[in-house]
């Protein structure tokens, strides 16, 4: 069992009118591995004045880490007017397809069609002539390990005829995707927009016995 050694301590930041301060209890914690996380216990506006026009908001934001280099999270206070709040982020909608619907999701019916006559007529995948013959035995190759034609023709003779029943087409999918592209960039302004109006706490340790 992987033990954590935890170490807790506080940070300051100036507050909004320069007369206060907000106080942040915080910690990192250290694995056996040298793997590293930490969070937030607590924070706290410590004036009369901020804590009556301001509440502390938090943006997070993830990127890609090592798992020994921390949580891949950055998380960003800010001082935000009570009047306003920062939106949630909206993120790219993530489908979790089956390899019948991630084909459909990907080509149009004519190109399954188109496909699946070029398997019949060429028998090796080294001999496929359309790119999406080959894009969909590339597909069935990483969930199954294996290109064989036979079992591929097979999926998209049952994809054929039963095309209307699924939900997620390639054009209805291409709508969706263009819908959501204005949807989440009118979030990233919003966010923007609240931001702007709201006030970057600045954060240093201190020791636990400074007030």
């Amino acid at each position: 069992m992987v033990s954590w050694d935890r170490t807790e301590y506080k940070e300051i930041a100036p507050c909004a009118c320069g007369k206060g301060m907000v106080v942040r209890l915080a910690y990192t914690e250290e694995d056996d591995w040298n793997r590293s996380r930490s969070g937030i216990i607590g924070e706290k506006i410590k004036c009369e004045n901020c804590c009556a026009q301001y509440h502390i908001e938090h943006v997070i934001r993830c990127y890609p880490c090592p798992k020994w280099d921390g949580d891949g999270v950055v998380d960003k206070a800010y001082l935000v007017p009570n009047s306003i709040y920062i939106p949630a982020k909206i993120s790219e909608k993530r489908f979790d397809f089956s390899i019948d619907e991630q084909i459909v999701s990907t080509f149009s019916y004519e190109e399954i069609y188109a496909a699946r006559a070029d398997m019949i007529k060429n028998r090796y995948s080294t001999r496929l002539e359309l790119e999406s013959s080959r894009e969909i035995v590339s597909i069935y190759e990483k969930r199954y390990k294996k290109k064989k034609l036979v079992p591929i023709v097979d999926m998209l003779s049952c994809i054929e005829q039963r095309y209307d029943e699924y939900g997620w087409t390639q054009e209805k999918l291409a709508a969706y995707r263009e819908e959501e592209k204005e949807m989440i960039g009118a979030n990233e302004r919003e966010i923007a927009t609240a931001i702007a109006q709201s006030i970057p706490l600045e954060f240093r340790r201190i020791s636990n016995d400074e007030t």
